[in-house]
């Protein structure tokens, strides 16, 4: 009972923030190695901005189909077109890669730890039991979608 109220208000997108200022403080009190000079810390804006439009165009599909885009609630439709075709989570996909996008603009070894955190986060916490939802709800047609798409890329 008190995970589902924490899923209500931790969700995917706090995490991403969660983790993105957790990134931010191991760059600063334990940076490691440099992996990116100043300068080439700019190429970090590419996987951020691919990720955040490869997020908002998943939820736009999941708005036009009149599902849920909240992973508290169960879906009422099964989308597989767009960015669904490649992966089975583009939003949280998006969400990891506007983190590692942040990592690679931070320029250090240790906020790395940040991005495989929050895959792990979010796959046990959500992507899981919508899963499940989606097995349940959808029978073979989304047993066979999982076949053939990846969860994650």
């Amino acid at each position: 009972m008190i995970e589902n109220v924490v899923d209500h208000i931790v969700i995917p997108p706090v995490w991403a923030v969660i983790t993105g200022v957790s990134m931010l403080g191991v760059h600063h009190l334990a940076p490691g190695p440099l992996l990116l000079p100043a300068r080439w810390t700019w190429v970090g804006t590419v996987p951020a901005l691919c990720g955040f439009l490869a997020a908002v165009w998943a939820a736009w599909l999941f708005k036009r189909a009149g599902t849920p885009v909240e992973p508290w609630r169960q879906p009422t439709t099964f989308v597989a077109a767009g960015p669904y075709r490649f992966t089975r989570n583009p939003m949280y996909l998006g969400l990891a890669s506007i983190l590692a996008g942040f990592a690679l603009w931070l320029g250090t070894a240790t906020p790395w730890l940040g991005p495989p955190a929050f895959v792990w986060v979010i796959t046990r916490r959500f992507v899981l039991r919508e899963e499940a939802w989606l097995e349940d709800r959808f029978g073979e047609p989304y047993r066979s979608y999982k076949a053939r798409v990846r969860r994650w890329i």
